[in-house]
């Protein structure tokens, strides 16, 4: 769920901060899956009449085209989409999603000079932090900017979130 809330995080904020372009970009990706799909179950042509360009977005390069367009909206500090990619799909596919090495890493102690079980390891992530809620208060935020809405509510709810994510690093 976490990867769904980013990309939806990545492609919303791509959209209402990209403008016209962005929008393409993310109609041409539509409709190559959907053009996809189309073929493959044999329902007919998708969209023949669509003039722009069709490929699938790329995340990572989406999300390093974001940090311009959040210091152009006024974006405080250093913010950079790709942080999230790497702790969203990284973090995640090692940890969560992949059965690989990482899904039993941590019940091996890997000593020195002998290698051991542990029946009950630690988590990798003490406490996990509320990134969903962050992503959607953070999106919350232009969202509300862009249609005139005041801001201070969903500022404050993001604010809270970040004492928390703080808060519990601090604990651990």
């Amino acid at each position: 769920m976490e990867r769904a809330h980013w990309e939806t995080w990545l492609v919303s904020l791509h959209a209402l901060l990209g403008g016209e372009d962005a929008l393409q970009k993310i109609a041409g990706d539509d409709i190559h899956w959907k053009r996809i799909l189309a073929k493959k179950f044999d329902l007919g042509a998708y969209h023949d009449d669509w003039k722009g360009k069709v490929e699938k977005l790329n995340v990572w390069k989406l999300a390093d085209e974001l940090k311009p367009l959040m210091l152009a909206a006024g974006e405080e500090g250093n913010p950079d989409g790709t942080t999230a990619y790497d702790i969203t799909f990284r973090v995640q596919s090692l940890f969560a999603a992949h059965a690989c090495l990482a899904s039993f890493s941590h019940f091996v102690d890997y000593g020195e000079g002998e290698w051991k079980a542990v029946a009950y390891p630690p988590p990798p992530f003490p406490v996990p932090a509320p990134t969903p809620a962050l992503h959607t208060a953070h999106l919350g935020r232009y969202v509300f900017k862009a249609f005139g809405l005041p801001v201070e509510d969903i500022e404050r709810i993001g604010d809270e979130l970040l004492a928390l994510v703080r808060e519990s690093q601090q604990k651990a």
